[in-house]
């Protein structure tokens, strides 16, 4: 009988620690939010010898001296349910930028295994470890890896299974001032006395209660020394000048810095040729920008000539599926067999053909994003989103935005400032995320020859960038935000992509569709059905129907933009999902789709179309992870306004300049 355990796998930010926890779980994973928050918490599972291990990847921490959300996780999963074993990833190219989380989380007295991770990287620069000495300081076993190779995996489990198998951990000494040092002397032995410390070490115990994090409250320990822990804070603060966390993080840093210096011996680096040369090319002051443009448009332009084809093998598919499905339900009551196979699956298999377009696009993406490429659009970039007062950071969530724009939002919490959050929040919306893309792509191919649809995307895609500059320097204007900050950020070197890491990147993206086009896409799609087939008696999908009324009733509004009542339906619905316009064109246009939209859409009013769905509300999603991270109904219902505002504006001026000159 197996044993189940818990392993909690904890680093600061950009170690590898997500490729490590990929390479230990496989696609064994579970992913959701940490309870109260809306912070992504992976889990996964692998076998260890007899221990069924339970993975936690804990969000990216610089300290447990909480300063933000995710650090507070991290301390509140440490307190409220310690792990079996830590797990912390280290940055071999920069061991001092973690090892004071490290010291911390080794002082915990709970089992630690430290992975130091991109040794590869670390040997190209010239840097030789002497991983032996971080053991000997850290008190645990210290293992070089490579997360991208799987370099040192059988060497860190070999760790991982002793760490279980024979659970102690001795906490490195950290200097610090006499007065510290009495104070978590004396805290110690009187947590020692009552018992209290439930498996935590007494000192940790005890600077925390220095520290009065607010966390270990209601920890046991805390009752019988608070009254003596605040003495001691007061004679501390006094003599040191410094209040105690500050006091801490010097004492710990002090350590590893003398740590790093003594387990780190360079070497000069190889020149990188190869790397420089790029850099003057790619990073150009002048052409870096038009070459990231070049770069994108070779993207549509894979994703188009390779996706195209096996769209159409995948929808001639799904049309033999529908045949075989319409002769299976043949015995069924008509408005049964038209709500299974022109209602459900007409309108999930036109989703679905899409999957071909979806999976190479993030394909591309990830491939760019491997290589160390999108770092440097980042930095490319980071001039302009000064321009619009925004913190340089801010660029990556951007970018996040063009795969979807709910992640991006949650992302906007690392962003300094109350003022910049919400501008970024207000413009992560206008960029062109992937569900949109899908709806481009289908309607382009159709109105479009393969030659210039290819353009057309590329121009949503250029008018989704003025679309964020410009209502960027709107909200500057209107100085909603503070000063920007300046934009630091670690450019790393140039990788081969590794097909591994690309594929797992790839797949949860894809995994994350297909959920949404069984869930979401699929309630929408029946609701479409219901409004094109009610009330009783009347035509399907005709002006007389419950969508046809619904269609009216907005014509007005959506008629100065060339968007006729059908399309105006599709809009309505794709206010909860982006992917269901494309159902609800499926049901609302009965027979061939592409020649029905053909016949009854212009290029223009095509074009039009796409403007509007480009800059309105991206969905319903969206909003709610605006609304859960502003905290605010003011600021949801100002992105609402605020794209549904520039999108009818757009669009009409789109339509009316069109009409010129056709």
């Amino acid at each position: 009988m197996n044993r189940d355990v818990r392993v909690a796998l904890a680093a600061i930010p950009n170690t590898g620690k997500t490729t490590l926890f990929n390479r230990l779980t496989h696609s064994n994973q579970n992913v959701g939010n940490w309870p109260g928050v809306s912070i992504q918490k992976a889990v996964g599972h692998f076998t260890l010898g007899e221990y069924e291990v339970e993975l936690v990847d804990l969000p990216g921490a610089y300290s447990i001296t909480p300063t933000s959300e995710e650090e507070r996780i991290v301390l509140d999963f440490f307190v409220n349910d310690p792990p079996d074993v830590i797990l912390n990833v280290l940055d071999a190219r920069n061991l001092y930028r973690g090892l004071g989380f490290t010291l911390q989380m080794s002082g915990s007295g709970l089992p630690l295994v430290v992975a130091v991770n991109m040794m590869d990287e670390a040997r190209r620069a010239g840097v030789d470890l002497d991983l032996d000495v971080l053991a000997e300081h850290l008190g645990c076993p210290v293992v070089p890896t490579v997360g991208r190779t799987g370099e040192g995996l059988p060497s860190l489990k070999e760790a991982l299974y002793e760490a279980l198998k024979h659970p102690k951990q001795r906490p490195p000494y950290v200097s610090q001032p006499a007065v510290v040092e009495a104070a978590v002397a004396d805290l110690s032995r009187a947590i020692e006395r009552n018992n209290t410390s439930k498996g935590l070490n007494e000192g940790f115990l005890a600077l925390r209660a220095l520290e009065a994090d607010p966390a270990f409250d209601e920890h046991p320990a805390m009752a019988d020394i608070r009254a003596a822990a605040g003495i001691w804070r007061h004679r501390i603060e006094n003599t040191t000048g410094l209040g105690v966390p500050a006091v801490c993080a010097q004492c710990r840093f002090n350590s590893a810095r003398g740590l790093v210096l003594e387990a780190t011996h360079s070497k000069p680096p190889l020149p990188d040729a190869l790397s420089e040369k790029l850099d003057r090319v790619l990073l150009h002051r002048w052409f870096g920008l038009p070459l990231f443009a070049v770069i994108m448009m070779a993207v549509f332009q894979g994703v188009y000539a390779l996706g195209a084809p096996l769209q159409g093998w995948l929808t001639d598919l799904f049309a033999w599926v529908g045949g075989g499905l319409e002769s299976i339900t043949s015995g069924l009551p008509d408005v049964v067999q038209s709500f299974i196979v022109g209602g459900l699956w007409q309108g999930l298999a036109t989703v679905a053909s899409f999957f071909p377009i979806i999976l190479l696009f993030f394909v591309l993406m990830s491939i760019i994003e491997d290589s160390g490429y999108m770092a440097r659009a980042a930095f490319l970039m980071d001039r302009l989103m000064h321009r619009i007062g925004l913190d340089g950071k801010a660029f990556i969530n951007l970018l996040l935005g063009y795969g979807c724009n709910v992640p991006a939002i949650m992302g906007t919490r690392v962003l300094s400032g109350r003022h910049n959050r919400i501008r970024a929040m207000l413009l992560i919306p206008f960029t062109l995320c992937s569900a949109r893309l899908q709806v481009f792509i289908f309607l382009s191919a159709i109105l479009f020859t393969p030659a210039i649809a290819p353009w057309v995307v590329f121009g949503l895609y250029v008018a989704s960038f003025v679309a964020v500059i410009g209502v960027g320097l709107f909200l500057k204007a209107l100085q909603i935000a503070g000063p920007p900050e300046p934009f630091i950020m670690e450019i790393p070197p140039y990788r081969v992509p590794m097909a591994r890491t690309v594929a797992l990147r790839s797949w949860y993206e894809l995994k994350d569709f297909l959920y949404r086009a069984g869930t979401l896409i699929a309630a929408g799609v029946v609701l479409v059905w219901v409004l094109t087939h009610l009330p009783p008696g009347v035509e399907v999908a005709s002006a007389s129907s419950y969508a046809g009324q619904l269609g009216h009733f907005f014509e007005p509004l959506f008629h100065p933009l060339g968007i006729a009542w059908q399309q105006t339906v599709a809009l309505l619905f794709g206010f909860v999902a982006k992917e269901i316009v494309i159902g609800a064109f499926a049901l609302i246009y009965q027979g061939d789709l592409t020649s029905q939209i053909a016949a009854h859409v212009t290029a223009l009013q095509g074009i039009s179309f796409m403007v509007f769905t480009l800059l309105y509300t991206p969905c319903l999603a969206t909003l709610s992870a605006i609304r859960a991270e502003a905290r605010s109904w003011k600021v949801t219902f100002g992105a609402l306004t605020l794209g549904l505002g520039l999108a009818w504006t757009a669009a009409f001026v789109v339509y009316r300049i069109g009409l010129v000159f056709v």
